[in-house]
């Protein structure tokens, strides 16, 4: 009886423990959760449970684990600062992630945090080897920044796609081949540039026609309404 009683108390005297959320989470409660049926047993048991943690923001508990504070390896421009993300910079960023489309594939990257580009403009740069996206002080002043994300994404996008979409792209863009007398191959820029650096790099105004598309879709669809169809048919909106 002795023994009996000791245990009780013990019992009595254990502290409980209440939930603790993580700050992108929140705390909710109810009064029953569904419990999966045993074996062998009919019906489902219920049993209580007074609170839960759930996600602030779609897929946040995924996307936090993203954001990295290490500058990122063999990162080429060495003039670049990285710096650590605040709490107040990652909740805004998961505000945003939480909005964009699948096809966007967020889920595949992370996320750093540089001071200035080397070019000086830029408020944002994406690096492939490492499956990054890097966001400068200049991203934070912008007022489109769901689609610089999109557009950071799609430089990775771009790498994805089959040879054959890439060609329908380019030629669908105006991109086009010249043969000099000696033989010799160029690959020209279209005539028509939906923005100036579309003249740099192929994934480059990939990435520009992707973000405008995603930004203001009838624009870009009275302007280029091939490549809306091209574009329409990958990446839904």
């Amino acid at each position: 009886m002795k023994s009996l009683l000791i245990a009780l108390s013990f019992f009595v005297l254990l502290p409980s423990y209440a939930l603790e959320c993580q700050w992108w989470q929140t705390k909710y409660s109810a009064a029953s959760v569904d419990k999966h049926p045993r074996q062998g047993t009919k019906g489902v048991r219920k049993h209580p449970r007074k609170e839960y943690c759930r996600d602030k923001w779609k897929d946040a508990d995924l996307y936090v684990k993203q954001f990295k504070d290490e500058p990122i390896p063999g990162w080429p421009h060495k003039a670049e600062v990285f710096k650590n993300w605040s709490k107040q910079e990652i909740q805004l960023i998961l505000e945003i992630l939480s909005t964009l489309p699948s096809w966007a594939e967020i889920h595949k990257y992370n996320f750093r945090r540089a001071k200035v580009s080397i070019h000086r403009a830029d408020s944002a740069a994406s690096e492939l080897k490492n499956n990054s996206i890097i966001l400068y002080d200049q991203f934070f002043k912008e007022s489109n920044k769901k689609s610089i994300i999109v557009h950071e994404s799609s430089h990775h996008l771009y790498t994805r796609l089959a040879p054959k979409d890439i060609a329908e792209f380019l030629s669908l863009s105006g991109w086009s081949l010249e043969v000099t007398k000696d033989g010799k191959v160029y690959e020209l820029p279209p005539k028509k540039l939906i923005l100036p650096d579309s003249a740099t790099e192929k994934d480059e105004d990939f990435a520009n026609h992707v973000q405008s598309y995603y930004q203001n879709p009838e624009s870009y669809k009275a302007s280029y309404p091939k490549l809306y169809d091209f574009l329409k048919r990958r990446y839904p909106l």
